[in-house]
């Protein structure tokens, strides 16, 4: 296998330190440490996915450049994967290469937008996918290589160099990694997967194109409604790209514990969405008359909502079970969410 790797091979000092110190002067590194791409290793893991090493999957913008087996497999080698990761890494960027996910936006734009990914079906517990508590945080195997897998292609392959291309004013911790599954067993709604149209026993990936990850404290209630109006005042924050362009998906992550409360109150997935969209818009005259002129913000009745639709509104189940905390992550407003089978 190692004969059909096609990539450079560069012959250089054998030591982890002198990889390393390469591999970031050449730009090709997220500034942290990563698994020298041998030979060896590359070959190894793509015999280890059985899969065509020149197979195109995707071209990724703005560079355009082509995501083979290979090269996807050599980014997942420096993000220290385990090869049975690769089929997740290789769905979610089929799934960005949609033309609504609109990555060349997200690759260059000046807003700190970056893909997350959220994990359906039985690949969370076979990879062993953290849906539970701090599912957006460390500790994670999984979920911390194939977010930075991804990032590391959108570097290599697509050419989103930060500063030159990548023109992200602040950027966000997000876009070393993002990745997370949603907890399907604590939960009494459907999974985002099935919602949006695969199989309960099918494996999923719903790439979202977000912008930040917001707290919001939910502890010092029990009460539904109270807790849906906590959720809407963060989702119509007036500074967010959904609110001034309205066209994303926001995206809230719940505990199983909220889940639980609504539905005990009479609401389902769809009622809670419904109740988000009413309550978190707000009057036109909140913003600036010059958004307003040029059409910028969509105005619907005088006021102004965070997606086009209650619908678009993405809830998803994670984390703790305890109903104290949900984050809202607010999208990039022109990035559409996209699901691929894994």
């Amino acid at each position: 296998m190692a004969g059909a790797i096609r990539s450079s091979i560069i012959e250089m000092e054998d030591s982890f330190e002198a990889v390393n110190d390469y591999a970031y002067k050449k730009g090709w590194t997220d500034g942290l440490p990563i698994v020298p791409p041998t030979e060896e290793r590359v070959a190894a893991m793509i015999e280890a996915t059985g899969l065509d090493p020149q197979e195109e999957i995707v071209r990724i913008p703005p560079a355009l450049g082509k995501a083979t087996v290979e090269k996807i497999v050599v980014n997942a080698v420096m993000a220290g994967c385990l090869p049975e990761y690769v089929p997740v890494i290789i769905a979610g960027l089929r799934a960005m290469g949609e033309a609504e996910f609109n990555l060349h936006g997200i690759q260059t734009t000046t807003n700190p937008v970056t893909p997350a990914s959220i994990i359906n079906g039985p690949v969370r517990k076979s990879l062993d996918i953290n849906c539970g508590p701090n599912c957006l945080g460390q500790g994670w195997r999984a979920n911390a290589t194939i977010g930075r897998a991804i990032r590391l292609l959108l570097l290599n392959v697509g050419g989103g160099v930060p500063g030159p291309v990548d023109k992200a004013t602040h950027g966000q911790p997000g876009k070393y990694t993002l990745c997370f599954g949603e907890d399907e067993e604590g939960s009494v709604w459907e999974p985002l997967h099935v919602e949006r149209g695969f199989r309960p026993d099918q494996s999923a990936v719903t790439v979202v194109g977000v912008a930040e990850t917001s707290h919001i404290s939910t502890a010092r209630t029990r009460d539904a409604r109270e807790i849906l109006m906590l959720l809407a005042d963060n989702l119509g924050r007036i500074g967010t790209n959904d609110m001034n362009q309205g066209g994303g998906n926001p995206t809230i992550v719940l505990a199983s514990g909220h889940a639980g409360l609504f539905q005990a109150a009479g609401y389902s997935k769809t009622d809670v969405k419904r109740v988000l969209y009413e309550n978190s818009s707000v009057p036109v005259d909140r913003f600036p008359e010059i958004r307003v002129q040029l059409g910028i913000i969509r105005v619907e009745n005088g006021r102004v909502y965070p997606a086009k639709r209650a619908e678009d509104i993405i809830l998803v189940v994670a984390g703790a079970s305890e109903p104290y905390h949900a984050t809202c992550m607010h999208t990039f407003g022109s990035t559409r969410a996209q699901t691929v089978a894994i």
